[in-house]
């Protein structure tokens, strides 16, 4: 059976562990060659090294996307192992928690640099291949907290409401070259990376608030993730996905 996304190659930023990897392998899966973007080489090459164990194709790419040239350079290497990149997943974000008050001007600048420019550096670093190839996919990875308020989460919220109002925008201005731009808002998910920031408590707390009572998986977010890349959602652009097990809807 030919996978959903087969001739398709795809960028993941933060493509190296959690939901990143997880829409990665999935993508892989469904056929794509992936390129997997991640600030740490070994994380990235790890990654990019199960999906071709599991019989996929992936190459690993380092670089920070606060960085333009860094976004801009792995778009042109994952060009040359496998042609104009047509799938993009805005995913890598940095973030602290905590009182505004408590948050540090660098704090802040790493948060808005890799959560908002670095979709923006997407944007620009894919717009004039996706053109070439004729159309393409753009994935935001948002958060319900673009549509709730959140305690201790402003900066967060901030930067999620601007990739959803991101999204919309691209998807009205590139349109017209045949360019799907789509956001998911992934519910309370458990992730290595959120572990960080977040502990048993927090989760058990997150837990409470769901309706369906579980907590999400980066393999939850992925399938969701692999639809809205797929041509069965060729109709949906502009459109913020709730993946969160009801939590917005039954707390808004």
């Amino acid at each position: 059976m030919a996978g959903r996304l087969d001739g398709r190659v795809a960028l993941v930023t933060g493509g190296g562990r959690g939901i990143g990897r997880a829409i990665s392998e999935a993508y892989a899966r469904e056929g794509a060659f992936v390129g997997v973007l991640d600030l740490k080489a070994e994380i990235a090459e790890d990654a990019a090294a199960a999906i071709r164990a599991a019989g996929g194709r992936a190459i690993a790419l380092t670089g920070n996307v606060a960085k333009r040239d860094d976004v801009m350079a792995a778009a042109e290497a994952l060009r040359a192992a496998a042609g104009p990149v047509t799938l993009l997943v805005n995913n890598a974000m940095w973030n602290r928690y905590g009182p505004l008050e408590d948050q540090t001007e660098e704090m802040i600048g790493r948060m808005i640099d890799v959560g908002f420019k670095g979709v923006i550096w997407g944007y620009q670093a894919v717009m004039p291949q996706m053109r070439e190839a004729g159309g393409g996919v753009i994935v935001n990875i948002a958060s319900p907290s673009a549509l709730l308020a959140m305690k201790h989460g402003i900066m967060y919220s901030a930067i999620k409401a601007a990739v959803a109002a991101s999204t919309r925008s691209a998807a009205a201005e590139f349109g017209p070259d045949n360019i799907r731009v789509c956001a998911i808002a992934p519910g309370s998910t458990r992730t290595d990376g959120a572990n960080l920031v977040i502990d048993e408590e927090g989760w058990e707390r997150r837990r409470k608030r769901v309706p369906l009572q579980r907590l999400g998986t980066p393999e939850d977010i992925a399938h969701a993730a692999v639809f809205l890349a797929s041509d069965e959602a060729g109709w949906i652009s502009g459109d913020m996905l709730l993946v969160d097990g009801a939590m917005t809807f039954a707390f808004s």
